[in-house]
């Protein structure tokens, strides 16, 4: 499927893709764009169903057509190798192309990423709990406390996703170091001018909660590649049982902390996101 692609930087620059979540990736490239061209080539697709890449009628989003998608971009691009860059969901499909394809991935670096949606959800939901409390809705609260002590993995029919939006601005807040530039954030959306149908489109890949309720943590210890952690010393979605399997089992990884950053270290601590990311490249890029 041809996806509706954005590319900034020197053709002959080290290429690097960029998978976003399910958000889509328009803010990370008004964030990242013009910082990562100085020295990277980087290719920012609209998956299938986000966006500027609508899907065709009674097509579904999966896992594997995303990752089939990304190696045919790459084909396109006439790009023999490259390094993969996953915020959030996409650093859940990162892991599985690099597995998949280890010929084609160069390295990895995770930004934020979702590895086990289980473990997010148990992290995460004692806090929503918290939350409801404050707004005197005790049905949720308890709800989310129940569901936090499950003795079983929690999977998407459980409602945690619902739970969480049903906090409104108050889990959109949780998503930053510094709530009070959160408006900051959604502006850069609406530069983009686009429609209301255009980013409901990204609803189309919430068919992939089952696969991100399947944990990616023991798959971790089988990319082949380098890698490296970008973590928001406040974000929620990178659950600490995650992060600690990536330090304990991962043999070719690192990890690197944003002090001032919550889900999107790339907005709120951009420049120096960039010059890690931009080091990080060059560097498993010249490496023999």
């Amino acid at each position: 499927m041809k996806l509706s692609t954005a590319e900034y930087g020197a053709p002959d620059a080290p290429p690097l893709l960029f998978i976003h979540g399910h958000g889509g990736g328009y803010h990370y490239q008004r964030c990242q764009a013009d910082l990562l061209a100085h020295d990277l080539r980087l290719i920012a697709p609209d998956q299938r169903g986000v966006l500027r890449t609508p899907l065709p009628p009674g097509e579904t989003v999966s896992l594997d057509l995303l990752i089939a998608d990304f190696e045919e971009l790459r084909a396109d691009l006439g790009i023999e190798r490259w390094t993969i860059l996953g915020h959030s969901a996409g650093g859940n499909y990162a892991v599985e192309y690099a597995i998949r394809h280890p010929d084609a991935v160069n390295a990895v670096i995770f930004d934020c990423p979702c590895w086990d949606f289980d473990a997010n959800d148990r992290h995460r939901l004692p806090i929503f709990a918290r939350l409801y409390d404050e707004l005197g809705d005790t049905e949720a609260a308890d709800r989310c406390r129940e569901l936090a002590a499950l003795p079983r993995r929690l999977t998407p029919a459980d409602g945690s996703v619902e739970l969480a939006f049903g906090l409104g601005e108050r889990f959109q807040d949780l998503s930053f170091h510094d709530p009070s530039r959160r408006a900051e954030f959604f502006a850069l959306g609406e530069q983009g001018g686009f429609s209301d149908e255009e980013w409901a489109r990204g609803n189309s890949h919430l068919v992939t909660l089952d696969e991100l309720y399947t944990s990616k943590l023991e798959r971790l210890a089988l990319m082949p590649q380098p890698s490296l952690l970008i973590e928001g010393v406040d974000d929620l979605a990178t659950d600490p049982v995650s992060v600690r399997t990536y330090r304990e089992t991962v043999p070719r990884g690192r990890t690197v902390t944003f002090e001032r950053s919550g889900h999107f270290p790339h907005f709120e601590e951009a420049v120096r996101y960039a010059a890690v990311v931009r080091a990080f490249v060059l560097e498993v890029t010249q490496r023999p």
